[in-house]
């Protein structure tokens, strides 16, 4: 018995070391059942972890909410759509984390998004935007009480389907990537007034 329990152990830890090791090598994403590699992210206006620049954010509390261009790159074979969630993670315990922006149905050809993106709820390509802690459709600019530094993670995920338009909230957004998840990508930047 103990020699069936030794084998087992032994082949799972096989097993989940070929995955780690496909996963190494940029495989997943399906092909071999690894973690796939992360989408590449990159926003030309502020590095990954510095601070956001106030063209994107609120001065004074004033909002301009201007969405920074955005370029992504690494979705595996098969990805048919990307989202992208922005959240505010900075807040009293317990409770929910604030939506900035939530955009979904992205065309997998896109590599990014452009400065400014309309505020509308679906955009020319078929990219479904929902509505934000401001209770408009689109992004919705960081703006933490003074003196407070708030992060902001951009969250991206390549999907292997084109979810129903007609979602109209983050967490049925969430229930419908689930199973669809092909790969993710994450970027986080800082703000203060």
């Amino acid at each position: 018995m103990r020699l069936i329990q030794l084998m087992a152990t032994a082949a799972i830890a096989a097993t989940l070391g070929l995955g780690v090791a496909d996963a190494q090598r940029g495989g997943g994403g399906g092909r071999g059942g690894g973690i796939p590699a992360p989408l590449k992210i990159t926003i030309p206006g502020f590095s990954d972890g510095g601070a956001i620049p106030a063209t994107y954010g609120c001065v004074g509390g004033k909002n301009a909410n201007l969405s920074p261009a955005i370029q992504w790159s690494g979705a595996p074979e098969g990805t048919q759509t990307i989202a992208l969630i922005l959240h505010d993670t900075d807040l009293m315990l317990g409770a929910e984390d604030v939506l900035h922006w939530a955009i979904f149905n992205i065309p997998a050809t896109a590599n990014g998004l452009p400065e400014g993106v309309p505020a509308k709820a679906t955009l020319d390509d078929g990219s479904v935007q929902l509505q934000n802690i401001g209770r408009s459709t689109g992004y919705f600019n960081p703006c933490p009480p003074p003196p407070t530094v708030h992060h902001y993670i951009f969250e991206f995920f390549a999907l292997d389907t084109k979810l129903d338009a007609s979602i109209a909230s983050r967490a049925d957004l969430m229930k419908a990537m689930v199973g669809h998840v092909k790969a993710k990508g994450t970027y986080i930047g800082t703000y203060h007034q």
